[in-house]
């Protein structure tokens, strides 16, 4: 792993209220992700069931970019029936920068833009 995109998980892991999250990783389909990096051992790929399940020790991650959200949210069918905790690690496509990993609460039938940003985890040293 390249730690100049990495640096946010020691932030992460050292937080007593998120760090012993996992994070589920939508299996092939939908639009999928674009490339990145991500320690392996806090990552499980899962299928559109277990995604969109809220779960207490796993939440769902995305990728922002300029582009937009990956997967794209509102193409998962069912996702936001409840209210659920998703991570959003920001990424730009053209050079690589990882801003770090956001957590955002989505309420139940809300836009993907309509999130409370919960805390965030810079990917700085």
């Amino acid at each position: 792993m390249n730690p100049q995109t990495t640096y946010w998980i020691k932030h992460f892991k050292l937080n007593p209220e998120y760090g012993h999250l996992r994070f589920k990783k939508l299996d092939n389909g939908f639009s999928g992700y674009p490339p990145f990096e991500f320690d392996e051992t806090l990552i499980d790929e899962v299928d559109l069931n277990t995604f969109i399940k809220k779960e207490e020790t796993r939440i769902p991650l995305f990728i922002g970019t300029p582009m937009g959200l990956y997967p794209l949210l509102y193409k998962i069918p069912n996702f936001l029936t409840e209210d659920k905790i998703v991570a959003i690690l920001g990424k730009s496509l053209l050079t690589g920068h990882v801003a770090g990993l956001r957590f955002y609460n989505l309420p139940a039938g809300s836009h993907e833009h309509e999130r409370e940003e919960l805390i965030l985890f810079n990917n700085e040293e």
